[in-house]
This record gives structure tokens, sequence and C-alpha cells, in this order.
């Protein structure tokens, strides 16, 4: 549109989608659903048969998938287009400036697109244990035996199918109702069949506290269980990317689940705009 842009990163291009988020995950699940096929074909007149999986081969083919899409989210490809991009976190030094390095910008408009990172609640004891989030367990090489999950979100359900797909045993344990932001006909219809696989879901179950060490990891809930498991993904939730942003120099207001827009995604300073996951909700 013939606008003189400056998109400022500080850590890998393509952010969470490509390198934590939605191209892995659906990478690793198409390897589950691959391994599925396998012990589901009788149906189409193949014989059934038992997959060998290897779980560092299916991670190996979740990295090729990010490399494949990786040029066109690399530095390389938006500075072709145009675009000054630069390697540094962006902080707001005025209503109207952001500094990112030693470079100060002067722009007509910002836009904010710092995205979310994992929440990992405050829970009795998990400073002391190993977890994985979405951000690590990427460089997990060993399927886990038994992977407790605490969270019955997206991230956590489709993580349950996935490995369980892939051999390991899976126990979700979730405070409230599993799904519990989407429709409750479709989602019944999502846990019923994901139970039908063999993963155990646990409503109602409060995590309180969390001991252990590699490869043994317990979770006590409020109302007395617990639940032993070889590994542990924390997938309770997302919280928005604002603490390097020095939003109080440009007059942005926060609420609770991100920066404060209104119904066009402009900020509380009209120059600037959030966009995404740092602006909160839907």
């Amino acid at each position: 549109m013939g606008a003189n842009v400056v998109l400022l990163e500080g850590h890998k291009m393509g952010g969470d989608c490509l390198n934590y988020g939605c191209v892995p995950s659906k990478a690793l699940i198409a390897s589950g659903k691959a391994a599925y096929g396998q012990t589901h074909s009788a149906e189409y007149g193949v014989a059934n048969a038992a997959p060998q999986v290897d779980y560092a081969a299916a991670k190996d083919h979740v990295a090729q998938v990010i490399a494949q899409i990786e040029p066109v989210d690399s530095q390389e490809r938006f500075e072709g287009l145009g675009v000054h991009v630069i390697r540094e976190f962006g902080e707001f030094i005025s209503e109207t400036e952001v500094q990112a390095g030693a470079t100060v910008i002067k722009a007509r408009r910002v836009v904010i697109a710092t995205g979310s990172s994992p929440f990992v609640p405050p829970i009795d004891g998990i400073d002391t244990v190993p977890y994985l989030t979405n951000e690590t367990l990427w460089e997990l090489r060993e399927r886990p035996d038994h992977l407790l999950i605490i969270g019955g979100g997206p991230i956590g359900m489709e993580m349950a199918q996935a490995h369980r797909r892939l051999g390991s045993r899976v126990t979700v344990i979730e405070g409230e109702k599993a799904l519990g932001k989407d429709d409750p006909e479709m989602a019944e219809v999502v846990l019923t069949n994901l139970r039908r696989e063999g993963i155990e879901i646990v409503e109602g179950a409060l995590a309180e506290k969390i001991e252990g060490a590699d490869g043994s990891v317990t979770v006590h809930t409020k109302d007395g269980r617990r639940f032993d498991g070889s590994h542990l993904l924390v997938a309770v939730g997302r919280k928005p990317n604002t603490d390097k942003l020095n939003l109080e120099a440009a007059g942005i207001e926060t609420t609770r689940t991100g920066i404060k827009v209104d119904d066009s995604l402009r900020t509380t300073n009209r120059r600037v705009y959030a966009v995404g996951d740092v602006a909160g909700g839907l």
C-alpha cells in the first residue's frame, strides 16, 4: 500500500505460530493420524497393523515442516518486500516513539502484535519439578511413557490426542470442564471420541500440588486425588506478551486479558493498535 514499514522482532521470525504453535502442533497431529490410520484401516479392507512409532523421527518431521515454511517468514523475505527489519525487542519511550536496541523509531502509526506465552500458574511445587509447555515440548525426543497434562483447553487436548496416538498413556487434568469455552454439544462429541481412544480426561480436578523429578511426576488435586506420570505438560492458558513494551510511556492501558482496545483495535493511544493474542479475547 506504499507505506514505510519497520518490523521489530527480538526473538524468532514467524513467532509463536511457526515455531511453537499452529505449525508444529498440526505436524505432530499428522504423525499421530498416520499411526492411528494403521490401527484403524480394516474398515477400508486393509488389515490393521501395529504402528512402529519412532517419536524422535516424528519430531524430525515437525522440524522439517517448520523448515519448509521458515523462508516465507524470514527476515530476508520481508526485506525483499521493502520492509526494514530490526531484530530487537521494541519498547515505547514516548507516545510516538519506539526504541529497538540503539534505534529510535518515530511513527505515525504503531501496531503491537507481540502475541502471548504459556501461562504457568503458581501451583505449589511446580518450580521444583521439570515440566513442559507448548514452547519446550518440541525439544523432547523421547516419547513420554505417561503424559500428564494440566489443562483441558485446545492446546492440552490436541497434544493429548497426538501423544496417545503415538503410543503414550495420557491423563488430562482439568480444573473445570474440558473444552469449556467451546460449544457444549460439539465439545461432548470431541471428548467422547478422545475417551474412546483411551485418553483419561478428569474434570473438576484443580491441581493443588506437584512433586517429583525427571521421569516421575505426581499431581495432587484439591479434592484429594493424585495422578502419577512420567512427564508433565502445563497447558492452562496464555498470557499476553506486554512486559517488555513499557506501555505506560505511551499511555496505553491494559486489562486482565491484554491490551485494552476498541472495536477497531485502537488502544488508548490513538496512534497505536493492538492485534492478535496481545489484545486478549477473540
